[in-house]
């Protein structure tokens, strides 16, 4: 069974993972309709991305030091070890 700190930090990664998941599909719902061939609109889609990435990892951290969860804990959840830079490196 999880403490109060833990169930809090749980809660806070699921509302930062729902936070991320909603905006990747608005990201998408603004790409999609305007053309996938045109490269300004990919690189567009691929910053949102990676700034919803990043908010979602901003948001996991805080919240793991306000329950005092060790770094090492919080680094699982990105799901692809440095995603973000590889998505930024297609820019």
């Amino acid at each position: 069974m999880a403490t109060a700190l833990e169930q809090g930090f749980i809660r806070a990664v699921a509302a930062a993972d729902s936070a991320r998941q909603n905006a990747y599909a608005a990201a998408l719902a603004a790409y999609a309709p305007n053309g996938f061939g045109v490269f300004a609109n990919l690189a567009t889609y691929q910053a949102a991305l990676v700034a919803a990435d990043n908010a979602f990892m901003s948001s996991v951290q805080s919240a793991a030091t306000t329950a005092a969860i060790s770094p090492a804990r919080v680094g699982s959840l990105q799901p692809i070890e440095g995603a973000t830079a590889s998505i930024a490196g297609m820019l």
